[in-house]
């Protein structure tokens, strides 16, 4: 294998594949990145078997190969190399000779063939989403999945499309997020898949702030995500996701509207105190003020007043202050606005002009 190609463009595809390379393993080759030159490209594959990332790059000329190498000390050689064109090299002995300007480095590889072959995802099950609606979807809803190994079905996100709406769903149990969006474009037949919390954490980086469209292919149990040169493959989560459609209030009793960051600083600050006591926070209303309150035995007590308007009775309602403050921080809008009912019914949280998002909490025993 032999080929040049530029510095930045090589370091940040091998910044693109980075994050599904496995740092805890038996098979030593799963740290590794496999590079393989063919037919003008290069392809920079990286897998923990649970996910795989792949980007490629144009080549012009050069010779056929492929090598692994180890991906931490490639890409740490190739970060600190001048910023000039490189030389990379492959023999039969496995060494990869990276060279720019007078620099240059050979590092130990293994043999390419004993490297985990790239998943293949084919299905007509295609659609494809703006990268902003989609960095959108899973901003909104992936802080709410579960974390429970337990209950692997909440450990990730539901979506579904049919064809119209698209809709991603997380809940832990104690709350829950959901997100709808239409879409113009028709599929073959509806999807409903649980896509696992840590590949669509690494969807989100490989979007980035594009605004580009990003292709989905969704198979049996594999979805494929592929933004610009990157590529990435996960399993899906076996299982039914929970009927998330009852937990959420048909109606609520009480309304109260309040400046979203206002409320989210009150929020971060009382949970200073409330961390140490179940994080609990109590929100108190007296007339147009909005009364948080936070105290344990260990640290002190907490106190914060922000103005709201309210419509139906007096709140008065304990939540964890972690889960306020999650929804609070990926919202957008100036205000938001809680729905309320009683002291023991799960609250019901929108945002101000976003009517398909809802996020829907459960509350805490006051005493």
């Amino acid at each position: 294998m032999n080929f040049t190609c530029q510095k930045r463009l090589f370091y940040e595809a091998l910044q693109s594949v980075s994050h599904a390379v496995a740092s805890r393993s038996t098979l030593p080759i799963l740290g590794h990145v496999l590079l393989e030159a063919r037919e003008g490209q290069l392809k920079l594959i990286t897998t923990d078997l649970e996910i795989s990332l792949a980007c490629t790059l144009p080549l012009d000329g050069g010779e056929e190969g492929a090598v692994t190498v180890p991906q931490r000390i490639i890409q740490d050689v190739v970060g600190n190399l001048p910023d000039a064109e490189l030389t990379i090299t492959a023999d039969e002995r496995n060494l990869l000779t990276v060279s720019a300007a007078k620099s240059q480095y050979t590092i130990h590889g293994l043999p390419s063939a004993e490297y985990p072959m790239l998943p293949q995802v084919t299905s007509d099950t295609r659609l494809s989403l703006p990268g902003a609606l989609l960095r959108d979807l899973i901003r909104k809803t992936l802080f709410a999945a579960g974390t429970d190994e337990s209950r692997v079905t909440l450990t990730g996100c539901l979506f579904a499309c049919d064809g119209q709406m698209v809709t991603m769903a997380a809940t832990d149990t104690h709350r829950l997020a959901l997100k709808r969006v239409p879409v113009s474009g028709q599929i073959e037949a509806p999807v409903s898949v649980i896509i696992p919390a840590r590949a669509l954490q690494e969807v989100l980086r490989m979007v980035g702030n594009s605004e580009e469209p990003v292709d989905i292919m969704v198979s049996e149990n594999k979805i494929l995500f592929t933004a610009g040169r990157v590529q990435l493959i996960s399993r899906l989560i076996e299982g039914q996701f929970p009927a998330y459609e009852r937990v959420i209030p048909a109606e609520t009793h009480k309304r109260m509207v309040a400046n979203r960051q206002q409320l989210f600083e009150a929020v971060r600050r009382a949970s200073i105190v409330a961390r140490t006591e179940s994080n609990k926070i109590v929100m108190r209303s007296q007339d147009s003020t909005l009364t948080i309150s936070a105290e344990t035995g260990e640290v002190g007590k907490a106190y914060e007043e922000i103005p709201i308007s309210l419509e139906g009775e007096p709140v008065q309602i304990a939540f964890n202050a972690a889960y306020l403050h999650d929804v609070l921080a990926v919202l957008d809008t100036e205000t938001v606005e809680f729905g309320l009912t009683g002291p023991l019914n799960p609250g019901l949280i929108k945002a101000d002009g976003e009517a398909e998002y809802q996020y829907v909490v459960m509350p805490m025993q006051m005493l």
